[in-house]
């Protein structure tokens, strides 16, 4: 028997300056037979005319969407384009490596998820010398608490099962799809880190998404307090999809995080979040003393 069919599906917006160079690193990838969903979002910068050159393309499926609809939805709609036993997600700015597909693929095993390494380069393709497991303790399991403030799998690194994505359909659409899918997962048997660099990862300030921290402006009251609604319905959402045995401890601290909506500071929360601060932090490179600080900010109230 031959390999089953995988598809690539990307999401394009305003991506005139990198897509060319990211949509040839697909079309050279070693693994066969393939498909390329690439569905754009309304772009208004010239993104349309490089897709065009493409449509003759056999291994290429194009769709043009007449409104933006936003990165969540235009990603769940071109996931449903494609007819692949397995799926693989890239952004419009990245460079895969020829033989990424390949590697996934043959290291997926049983999982439903894998996930590999990647080298994070700037906006010209220069090397950061720093890779996403330089800011990430990666991670192979089934445990979904360290993805309450952290994620670990980017989408542009990930091959799923497409009985994964039936699994996680609807997407909420506060959510992002990586996340999304990662969490669910995690609670249908776990996921699977590959330690190979197989993606050139850029970071640029246009970038959907970003691996390195990057310093924002102050944040008003009423950005901190959208800030926390959006944090609770994540922890909510993962209380409601989220095993049987791991439901009282996303009950207990989606009660305890609703309270700072009320009350100045929720110390109850600060000694939740200790005593189960290695789940919470699995993923994070900080120090005792960072992830302890991290805690108080998290209890901090967020009142209007």
């Amino acid at each position: 028997m031959g390999n089953p069919l995988i598809s690539i599906v990307m999401c394009t917006y305003n991506g005139v300056k990198y897509v060319e160079e990211q949509i040839e690193s697909l079309l050279k990838q070693t693994y066969k037979p393939l498909e390329i969903i690439i569905s754009d979002d309304a772009s208004n910068d010239g993104t349309r005319e490089i897709l065009r050159r493409y449509e003759k393309n056999p291994s290429i499926k194009l769709f043009y969407r007449e409104k933006n609809t936003g990165l969540g939805k235009n990603f769940a709609f071109a996931s449903q384009q494609s007819q692949g036993e397995y799926i693989a997600y890239s952004d419009q700015d990245d460079i895969w490596i020829e033989n990424k597909i390949e590697r996934l693929y043959s290291c997926i095993g049983d999982a439903l998820l894998i996930y590999s390494n990647s080298e994070l380069v700037d906006e010209k393709g220069r090397s950061l010398n720093k890779k996403t497991s330089d800011l990430r303790k990666m991670y192979t399991g089934n445990d979904s608490r360290g993805y309450i403030f952290y994620s670990v799998v980017w989408g542009h690194g990930m091959l799923i099962r497409r009985a994964l994505l039936i699994k996680s359909l609807p997407m909420p659409p506060e959510v992002h799809h990586d996340d999304w899918l990662a969490f669910k997962a995690l609670t249908f048997g776990g996921i699977v880190y590959l330690d190979e660099v197989l993606t050139r990862y850029r970071q640029h300030i246009s970038s959907t998404s970003k691996a390195l921290p990057h310093k924002l402006p102050p944040r008003t009251g009423f950005e901190r307090y959208e800030d926390y609604k959006k944090k609770l319905r994540w922890i909510q959402l993962m209380l409601e999809h989220e095993r049987i045995g791991l439901k009282p401890f996303y009950r207990k601290l989606a009660d305890l995080y609703s309270q700072k909506e009320k009350r100045h500071y929720v110390w109850r929360l600060v000694i939740f979040m200790l005593y189960y601060r290695k789940k919470i932090f699995r993923f994070s490179q900080k120090s005792f003393l960072s992830q302890f600080i991290e805690i108080l900010k998290q209890a901090r109230g967020e009142r209007l």
